[in-house]
């Protein structure tokens, strides 16, 4: 029985634990996201860079010359946060197998937990994420990238990656999914208040949900590895 009892102790503290909180460290104030322009997100449907893959867990990742691989969220994930989007990171060194959690995006105790779509090492953190609800300056080095990652299997991730067209429906096809979920799930009406502008969802659509719902996306859009 105290064998049973440790062993449920443990996982927790491993789940609570997985994270790096340097985000959160007083020396590095740069984790706070610049706030992105109140836009409708649909636009991040548009103009999809060069070089840039989607995966189908809301990551979007690009090779280096070297053959590492530079991962960042969808621009879609911290258009729904919102402005004040925080993160809560892995740490340097740290590998991470497909489908662990990769990072976690949140506001307070309320958070949507990113999966990794490749397995790899952690070769480097980003401290200075741009918060950018588009995909403008995501080709500059320092543009919005989260990890660099050392990639293990890369040759056969990434026939399921999606690019260039293909990135773009997909992109549009889930937000018109998340439309759909946020309005079956707040049909109450408290919806009308923040998708006044044409129904379009606005940046920040999450910051006044509770936290039923920000599980309930997670269930819904976030739980598998591609």
């Amino acid at each position: 029985m105290v064998l049973v009892v440790l062993t449920f102790v443990v996982f927790i503290a491993l789940d609570y634990f997985v994270f790096s909180r340097r985000a959160a460290e007083a020396s590095s104030p740069a984790f706070a996201t610049a706030a992105p322009a109140r836009q409708p997100l649909p636009s991040v449907g548009q103009g999809m860079p060069k070089g840039i893959f989607l995966q189908p867990t809301f990551t979007w990742g690009r090779f280096g010359s070297a053959g590492e691989v530079y991962l960042g969220v969808h621009p879609m994930l911290v258009g729904l946060v919102g402005d004040a989007c925080e993160y809560e990171l892995r740490g340097e060194g740290e590998h991470v197998a497909k489908g662990e959690p990769l990072m976690r995006l949140g506001l307070g105790s309320r958070h949507l937990t990113v999966r990794s779509p490749i397995a790899g090492r952690v070769e480097h953190v980003n401290r200075a994420p741009t918060g950018e609800t588009r995909w403008r300056d995501l080709e500059e080095r320092d543009g919005g990238w989260l990890y660099r990652i050392l990639p293990e299997g890369a040759a056969d991730e990434v026939p399921g990656w999606l690019v260039g067209e293909r990135a773009v429906e997909w992109t549009r096809r889930q937000y018109s999914q998340l439309r759909e979920f946020l309005h079956a799930t707040l049909a109450d009406g408290h919806l009308g208040f923040v998708m006044a502008d044409g129904g379009d969802l606005p940046v920040g659509v999450l910051e006044d949900m509770d936290e039923s719902v920000w599980t309930g996306l997670e269930q819904r859009f976030l739980t598998h590895a591609g």
